[in-house]
């Protein structure tokens, strides 16, 4: 129950960041295309920031459910068994607690920001600018939660997946080099 959560929440953060990506994208063609025509929109360098910012902080969240973020597993790995999982889980316990701190003074500036709005696009205020931050922020801690048991076993088994997967992709290139040179060979 608890591994399909954690897979559709990860496809909803897949789906805001495609979604924040494609808006992006669309901003900026229409933007360049509207510059060249002499007709330059007002609100795109506001509104572009605002949606690269957003995809940054769910592109984050994502990278937290992957565990693709920055991590000393190598250093983990490398003590013994029992001191590597109380590192493991007291290091998850510090990124937990700075999310939270974020996510709730990341709340307590929406309090402050709703009384302001984009230059361009005063419909939009900052509240809603600034929610990604205690938005992110919860998600990253779910996110860490969700991962953690997944975490300590590795931890416990001396389990590195960065050199695993670094170890896997390399086998795979030299499949793929093997096999183009055999395909060479043959004609």
């Amino acid at each position: 129950m608890i591994a399909l959560f954690e897979r559709l929440l990860l496809r909803a953060i897949e789906a805001v960041c495609i979604a924040l990506l494609l808006a992006l994208t669309g901003a900026v063609i229409y933007s360049t295309t509207m510059r060249y025509l002499g007709a330059s929109p007002s609100w795109y360098d506001e509104l572009a920031s605002v949606m690269l910012a957003w995809l940054t902080y769910f592109g984050a969240t994502y990278a937290v459910f992957m565990r693709h973020h920055m991590s000393f597993s190598g250093l983990v790995t490398a003590m013994p068994r029992g001191l590597a999982v109380a590192l493991t889980a007291f290091s998850e316990l510090l990124v937990i607690a700075f999310f939270a701190i974020v996510a709730w003074y990341g709340y307590a500036v929406l309090a402050v920001a709703k009384w302001d709005s984009l230059l361009s696009l005063p419909w939009m205020t900052l509240d809603i600018v600034q929610s990604v931050i205690p938005i992110t922020s919860g998600l990253m801690i779910i996110g860490t939660l969700l991962t953690l048991p997944r975490t300590l076993r590795d931890a416990a088994a001396g389990v590195d997946r960065e050199h695993a997967e670094i170890e896997h992709a390399i086998a795979e290139a030299e499949e793929e080099a093997q096999a183009m040179h055999a395909r060479e060979g043959t004609r």
